[in-house]
């Protein structure tokens, strides 16, 4: 059985790797796996990430500056392996992955021992090359839906994903403070109603103990991003700790039951 298979809920955080070197990202992992994470998102830094608001397009820069590479990041998931069964997602924007082939790509990610490749600038009537190269890798292939998603489309990606979907809570870059309010609330109950027993992760600005408990009555995992990048840059040489910290922090808020 795929570690993505397995029941996952709770806590997702998401990585740029490289930012503060790798042997720093790699420490981290190791971190908030022993503070609970249920998965890891690990982002492959890239140039003109558009989708990132400014927390995540500077860990991005930062990465890049210090010589990260698709090749580094791949070792970087196959160390981390040697030591844990935490779930990791590569999250990737769609050109490095097109200038190795998506078969060549999806095969190199499985064979360091990730789990899913979700592609932040794909549109699912896009997919399909993508979904069919890491399925057959062994990979869940993992796309997003929105408020605005139509609800043609919000099958076509419940049927292309495996692993989870990846619901937006809000609209716009990454790093805005996303409330659970009552329209949030309506978009993730139809986007359950259609996904049915594929898990449902939630990102796009969660950054407290209240959001991620408000996310995880609706859904399955609440990824944090911008909130962690902030913390670990801040943090500098203590970033294990402080990611360790935080994701303990958030976890109080991880309600005892999720309607279903």
């Amino acid at each position: 059985m795929s570690r993505l298979e397995r029941p996952v809920r709770g806590i997702a955080p998401y990585l740029t790797a490289g930012d503060g070197g790798l042997e720093r990202t790699l420490a981290i992992l190791s971190a908030i796996d022993e503070a609970g994470a249920a998965c890891v998102e690990i982002g492959l830094p890239f140039s003109d990430p558009i989708a990132d608001g400014p927390v995540l397009q500077a860990a991005a820069d930062r990465a890049l500056a210090a010589g990260t590479t698709f090749a580094g990041v791949l070792d970087l998931i196959a160390r981390f392996r040697r030591a844990s069964e935490l779930p990791v997602v590569l999250m990737s924007y769609a050109n490095p992955l097109l200038a190795r082939g998506w078969e060549r790509s999806a095969k190199e990610i499985a064979a360091a021992g990730g789990d899913g490749l979700l592609v932040a600038d794909l549109p699912v009537e896009e997919g399909r090359p993508m979904a069919e190269a890491a399925r057959e890798a062994g990979l869940a292939p993992i796309f997003f839906v929105a408020p605005t998603t139509s609800e043609e489309r919000l099958s076509r990606a419940v049927a292309m994903s495996r692993g989870f979907l990846y619901a937006i809570g809000r609209l716009g870059v990454t790093g805005a403070r996303t409330e659970i309010d009552a329209p949030t609330q309506a978009f993730l109950g139809r986007v359950r109603g259609r996904a049915g027993s594929l898990p449902i992760a939630v990102g796009f600005g969660l950054s407290t103990r209240e959001q991620v408990a408000a996310a995880l009555f609706h859904a399955d995992l609440a990824i944090v991003g911008s909130a962690l990048a902030r913390r670990i840059h801040e943090a500098g040489a203590a970033a294990p700790a402080a990611a360790r910290d935080l994701v303990r922090e958030l976890a109080k808020g991880v309600p005892a039951c999720t309607p279903r």
